[in-house]
Parts: structure tokens; sequence; C-alpha cells
């Protein structure tokens, strides 16, 4: 992913029991094969990330927050309001599912009038088509008043690939908003679990109150972004709505400041993932973190709310430790201990998040690399299997960020998780990586390389 990639968002939506899940689900095929380096990173079922036509985006599936159920129409209708009002307000298109086998319903009919009245980009999917025969039913969709009606059959993938190039014509043709108004700005994402002080954090350092705060968590629903100027560099902090587990997600409105939080993330250099000090290591910020690192951001973790901690200085020790501890796989990030409250520690934040940055893009020259080949790693314990053992020929670092180093050997399947590990502490103890992740791809040495 680019710095700064905004991914667009697209919502499946329909009546109960139309087969939104089913459709979403098969155009996240793809996902099941998805793994994760870092512990603690989940796939939240209710939404999945995907390319088609060279653009990525995020699809929503509102079968899973509103739940398939049948019981009482009024009700239905209320969430289906709700649903429909938060697809058109966060979503760049919506998929609007109908069943092909029990034809139009005046639910349809009803939600159909909602999205015309919005002026939504929509595309209608006609599903559940298994039979050639059925296909006419299509026809009497396009009665619900848009103009792409695409029959499909997600449980068979009939007519998917149609259904995903509509899709992709309703994704802004740019990929989004790419950032800031002041390129020369550095996106900064403000983020965490609800109530742990982010906007607070963010207010203290806009010096406004920019962000609505508050002892209900929950507060912040939307990103919202300020340009400030710290120590003569510009940055942009984009201050995101708590990220609550899955089964506190109760409403769509929860679902999409989720959906908004990684899209921060997306377009954020660097992320601040803050912490409360009464109650840290939570499994919730475990799966941030993830998040961060696997995204390839840059990290710095705040524990904020430190006012309330007695004894300081031992604490910090303490804490630390066990930071390291929860968190082995981003034991590397930089540590800030703040208190939105009183504003000790707010004036680190600048500094370390421009070592953090320049970490992120700082390079190692091929020849210190190939040191590392013939001098550090002959002292290694090669990975071998079969009989035969890993032989590295060189490395070089390959161009963008975060830094990535590509190793050219005899066999790359010998090239362990383990060993990968243990050459990455290697990196890390050449040069200050501190913060940001490291990505390590182990390639065939070929004839012509």
């Amino acid at each position: 992913m680019e710095v700064g990639e905004h991914l667009g968002i697209i919502a499946v939506i329909g009546r109960p029991n139309v087969g939104k899940s089913t459709i979403f689900n098969r155009l996240l095929g793809r996902r099941e094969a998805i793994v994760d380096d870092f512990p603690g990173v989940t796939r939240d079922r209710l939404y999945g990330e995907m390319m088609w036509d060279g653009k990525r985006f995020y699809i929503v599936d509102t079968g899973g927050i509103m739940g398939e159920t049948q019981d009482g129409r009024a009700v239905i209708m209320d969430k289906m309001a709700l649903q429909v009002k938060q697809a058109i307000s966060e979503s760049d298109g919506v998929v609007f599912v109908v069943d092909g086998r029990d034809g139009v319903t005046p639910m349809d009919y009803e939600i159909a009038s909602m999205l015309r009245k919005s002026g939504a980009r929509v595309v209608v999917a006609v599903n559940k088509l298994d039979n050639p025969e059925n296909i006419a039913a299509a026809y009497e969709a396009s009665s619900l008043g848009f103009a792409k009606v695409i029959p499909v059959s997600a449980a068979h993938n009939f007519n998917m690939g149609d259904l995903l190039e509509e899709i992709s014509d309703m994704l802004p043709q740019d990929g989004g908003d790419s950032g800031s108004e002041d390129g020369s700005a550095l996106p900064v994402a403000l983020v965490g679990r609800p109530n742990t002080g982010k906007s607070s954090i963010f207010n203290a350092l806009v010096g406004s109150e920019r962000s609505l705060v508050s002892d209900i968590p929950g507060t912040t629903r939307d990103v919202v972004d300020s340009l400030v100027e710290l120590g003569g560099r510009k940055y942009r902090f984009l201050d995101t709505a708590g990220l609550r587990r899955k089964s506190r997600i109760d409403s769509s409105v929860e679902y999409y400041s989720t959906v908004r939080t990684y899209q921060a993330i997306d377009k954020c250099r660097v992320a601040l993932v803050v912490l409360d000090a009464s109650e840290i290591a939570a499994e919730q910020d475990k799966r941030l973190v993830g998040h961060v690192m696997e995204r390839g951001k840059g990290l710095v973790v705040v524990v904020n709310k430190w006012d309330l901690v007695l004894d300081g200085a031992a604490s910090g020790d303490k804490m630390r430790d066990k930071l390291r501890d929860e968190f082995p796989f981003a034991s590397h990030a930089p540590v800030i201990f703040v208190s939105a409250l009183t504003k000790r520690g707010i004036s680190k934040i600048g500094g370390c998040i421009d070592s953090v940055d320049e970490n992120r893009r700082r390079r190692i020259s091929t020849s210190e690399l190939n040191r590392l080949v013939r001098e550090v790693l002959v002292f290694e314990r090669m990975p071998a299997a079969g009989g035969r053992n890993l032989k590295i020929s060189y490395c070089t670092q390959a161009d963008g960020e975060p830094p990535a180093f590509v190793f050219f050997v005899n066999d790359d399947k010998l090239a362990s998780k383990p060993f990968s590990r243990r050459v990455e502490n290697i990196l890390r103890r050449m040069a200050d990586f501190s913060g940001t992740p490291l990505r390590l791809f182990f390639r065939k040495k070929s004839e012509r390389d």
C-alpha cells in the first residue's frame, strides 16, 4: 500500500435473507488465504479489503451489522433506514441486493425510494439466479429505478465479475483523498480504544477544542483532521473514533467509525496508538498495534493518563517491560508517557514522530548489507532441510517505505520465519529502525541474477 493511499468504501445493503453475506464472501473469496505475520491481528467478518481493476477498497457487509432477522417489519425498516442513511453518508457506492427468486417486494421498493432520494451511486444485484431460466427476474428489478441492474448468483459465482466492474465504476477514479491539502505536512493518525484520551491529546496538540472531549466512550464518530506546526514542521493529525471489539459494535454508526479508523491508518505515515495507563495491553490494543505494523506504518506507543500513576520513574520501567512482553512483534516501537490533562510529555510527541518517520525512510548501503551477509550471517545457524543448507549470495534494499530487504538465496523455501526474525534483529542492530516495520524477502537466485 502506498503512503497516503485512501481506500474507498462500498456498502452491501438489502433486506434480510437476500444473500448479502454470500455476495460479500464471494467478493472476498481470497480472504481465507491471507496470513498475518503479527499476533493479535484478526480479520473482522463485517468488512474486508480487496482490489479490482487496479483499485483497492473496503467492502462492508451490512447483514452482519443488522443481523439476518425477520422479527417485526417495522423494526426491520427502522434498522434499514439507519443502514441506508449510513451507507449513503459513509460510502462511495452501494450494492443493493434483492432476491431474484422472491422477486421485488414492497420492502425493496421502500429501500429503493430512500436510495433514489439520496442521489447515491447504486448498482442493483439480483441474487440467487442460479437457473438461466430465471434471468428474466432481473428485468423486474429495473422497476426499482436504477440504471445498473446485474443478475448474479453468489453461490455459483455467476456474473460476479460484471458486478465488480460496476463497483469499480462507483469508486473515485483517483483512489480518493490522497492526503493533505498541504503536501508538505506529515499525516499522523491518533488511534486507540475508546476513552483512552485520543481527542484530549489531539486538542492539546492543535491548541484548540477541535474534537469533542467527554468521559463517554466513543464520542468521536468521524475522522477529524487539523494541520499543526510543531517546531517548524507541519503535521496533519487525524483524530479517529475508538476501536471496539466486534462483539461491541452494535450499530452501523459504530461500525463505519471502525472502518474510518482503518482508513486513517491507511492515509498516515506514522500512527500514534494511545493506551490507557490504567488498562493497557487489551486484546484490542494488540490487534490495533498489529494492524499498524501490518500496513507498514510508523508506530509510536503513547501511554496516556500517566498523572494517575503514583511512582512515575519506577512505573515507567515496569510499563516498558510489560509492553515488550505483550507486544513482542513491536518491541522496537518508542513509548511516550503523557498526560493530556496536565500536558506532561505532550511536547515530546513531535520529535518522536519525526524520528520514526526518518527511520521509516532509512536506507542501508548495499556494501553494508553484503558485509552483513559475509561477516554476520556466517556465525548464524542457517536453516536446513533435506540435507540442504540455506545459502545467501547477496542482499539489497528495495525502494519504497517501509524498509524492505531482498536476500538472494539458493532455495527460498529454506528461509524459515524464526531465521527471518533473527535476520531482522541483526538489521535493527545495524541501523536505527525504531518504530518502523521491516520487510524481508528471500528470492531464489537465478542464472540472470
